[in-house]
């Protein structure tokens, strides 16, 4: 090692990196502020969230298909998409979901295929399909990402439907514009439908068809493409916009006209514009709702989009609101994540006021003080490699902060440990120093790089629970790195100039600690020197015994696991803030019934509350 050249040679005690900045205090500081202004710069970049975004493995693929059954939708759509996707390299595994309208596919990826090609292969094999049904709309192709929910508001009051929805729908719009906001969603509405309905005898004394209005219906609702003028300067992209969106668009559409008259739609039809007939009821203290959420992508800060959302809600939303209508804020993430963090932030204070306690009863008060100092950069600088290698804040990247805590403690504690050995030696500061840096330096090295190499394969784990874990190793071999710059190139420094201990010139509340120290090392030696001492000597003495308890003892330990005694679980239930009652009705149960019984658990609910 570098820091052992020479030091048996005449002067070989002032060279190396070690002595060096042992004896520059200049540097060690600059090296301390170094690591100390890079987190401090580092915080404001590092994305705050409650848990990551992650990207699955995964390619979903959408198409619309209106009006058609699941029936429909399975035989024209998923089983075309099915068998043109499952030859493709580099799938595991394709689920298909058919439903009213809508056809989603999910192409589950292996671990080891390159999502980008592969997205290329499924667009190009879904393209190549040229026998969808007419009316079916373009097929959707996406990477499957989570997208969390940050804050979600519910509008309710006692007013029309359409009203509802429509304040509802203007909320989302505003909500969208703010630049911190990137996707809302308006839930628990029905969606918009235009229904016609044409008397069989007006249909005979005019010779018309159902396929006629339906023709008709469609030629006269369309938005295509119409060309491109090429100019000089820019080209302009001509389209038609003739897609009926209300009523009286409908009500215009022409169904005869050729040679006479023009017969209207709204001249043998009735056309209303209302919801589809889905089994959807919202409410919220026992009146009608709808629900808007935000939701966050990576990149977004958790606390600045609940926090804009808010805003919006007190200064514009809740004065604008009509009357009968109120808005509440039902879920905010935001908080959940601010009680999390806080809680680690806490516990990670209280774990160095107890690291600070602990040396100090067995090293010096500076010594101990600047043990911690030097664990809080280390913390600092492992924020400098969060932001470089896009680690957010979050739940799991803390829990890596908190654990480090009673892992980098060592690295400091044994130079300082060594160092304070060789001042009670008789030497002098900077020698003590630099002597008791060198003599752990190579041990404290490897000791660091095995802990490195055991949390090392964590950061190679696939699939999304691979990114859930990779925060925690890329945290602690952050800190451990650090540390160790640290404690061989800081710590010698900063316990090179302290005064030494037992001078005539010491305060009252030195020589306090000091005598606190003594007395708790004379009770560590006495317990050295007796049961540990004796028990060595046995363990020394009688190898088998030891060695053959040490092998039952983790024979019984893994036999807990398969035995129930202890319980195996991937992620561990956890209690929720939320109650949430589900009720199940027999097959064939109409809405008015599953509406009525969740009245009856509403009522129940408040009950409880009061």
């Amino acid at each position: 090692m570098s820091w052992d050249a020479g030091r048996n040679r005449p002067g070989g005690a002032s060279r190396g990196p070690l002595a060096y900045m042992a004896r520059n205090g200049v540097a060690a500081n600059l090296l301390m502020l170094f690591m100390l202004v890079a987190g401090l710069v580092s915080v404001n970049g590092l994305v705050q969230e409650g848990f990551p975004v992650l990207d699955f493995d995964a390619v979903e693929i959408l198409v619309a298909y209106p009006g058609a059954t699941p029936e429909v939708v399975e035989e024209s759509i998923v089983l075309k998409l099915e068998e043109r996707i499952a030859p493709l390299e580099g799938i595991n595994e394709v689920t298909a979901i058919a439903t009213e309208g809508l056809a989603s596919v999910i192409v589950s990826l292996r671990t080891d295929t390159d999502i980008g090609r592969a997205m290329d292969d499924i667009e190009s094999a879904v393209s190549r399909i040229r026998t969808f049904p007419a009316r079916a709309e373009r097929p959707e192709v996406s990477h499957l990402r989570s997208r969390q929910s940050v804050i979600r508001l519910v509008l309710y009051g006692d007013v029309p439907e359409r009203a509802l929805k429509e304040l509802a729908y203007h909320t989302e719009d505003a909500i969208a514009a703010l630049p911190e906001v990137s996707h809302v969603e308006t839930r628990g509405v029905r969606p918009y439908e235009v229904s016609i309905e044409v008397p069989l005898h007006r249909l005979r004394s005019l010779g018309l068809t159902l396929e006629d209005i339906s023709d008709a219906v469609r030629g006269g609702s369309l938005d295509l493409p119409a060309g491109r003028i090429e100019t000089s300067d820019t080209q302009v992209r001509l389209r038609t916009t003739g897609r009926s969106q209300t009523q009286q668009d409908f009500e215009e559409i022409i169904v005869l006209g050729e040679k006479g008259t023009p017969v209207r739609l709204g001249d043998i039809a009735t056309v209303r514009d209302g919801f589809q007939d889905v089994d959807v009821i919202a409410r919220h203290n026992g009146r009608p709702a709808a629900f808007v959420e935000v939701h966050r992508t990576a990149g977004e800060q958790v606390i600045a989009v609940a926090d804009a959302v808010e805003e919006y809600v007190e200064e514009q939303l809740t004065a604008a609101l009509p009357a009968g209508v109120a808005v509440e804020v039902w879920s905010n993430d935001a908080e959940v994540y601010r009680g999390r963090r806080d809680l680690l932030v806490g516990n990670g204070m209280l774990g160095l006021l107890l690291v600070l306690v602990a040396l100090t009863l067995f090293l010096e008060i500076r010594t101990a003080g600047w043990v911690v100092t030097g664990m809080i950069a280390s913390f600092a600088g492992a924020l400098a490699v969060a932001l470089v290698l896009d680690v957010s804040i979050n739940t799991t990247s803390l829990f890596g902060f908190l654990l480090a805590v009673g892992i980098v403690v060592d690295d400091a504690i044994v130079v300082a440990e060594r160092v304070h050995v060789e001042r009670l030696r008789g030497r002098s500061g900077t020698a003590a120093a630099i002597r008791g840096t060198r003599r752990i330096a190579r041990p404290l090295v490897f000791a660091v790089l095995t802990t490195v190499a055991a949390f090392l394969p964590l950061l190679f784990l696939p699939g999304p629970i691979g990114a859930i874990v990779r925060d925690i190793p890329i945290i602690l071999i952050g800190v451990l790195i650090f540390s160790l710059i640290e404690s061989l190139f800081v710590l010698p420094r900063h316990l090179a100039h302290l005064p030494d201990a037992g001078r005539p010139d010491a305060t009252r509340m030195e020589r306090l600690f000091s005598a606190l120290q003594s007395r708790v090392d004379r009770h560590l030696n006495g317990f050295v020197e007796g049961p540990l001492d004796r028990g060595l000597r046995f363990t020394t003495r009688y190898p088998a015994p030891v060695i053959a308890g040490c092998i039952g003892a983790a024979a019984v330990c893994i036999a807990l696991v398969p035995a129930g005694i202890v319980p195996f679980v991937l992620l561990p239930p956890v209690d929720s803030d939320i109650v949430v009652a589900r009720l199940e009705a027999p097959e064939g149960t109409p809405a008015a019934g599953t509406d009525r019984l969740a009245r009856e658990v509403e009522a129940a609910g408040r009950r409880a509350i009061e």
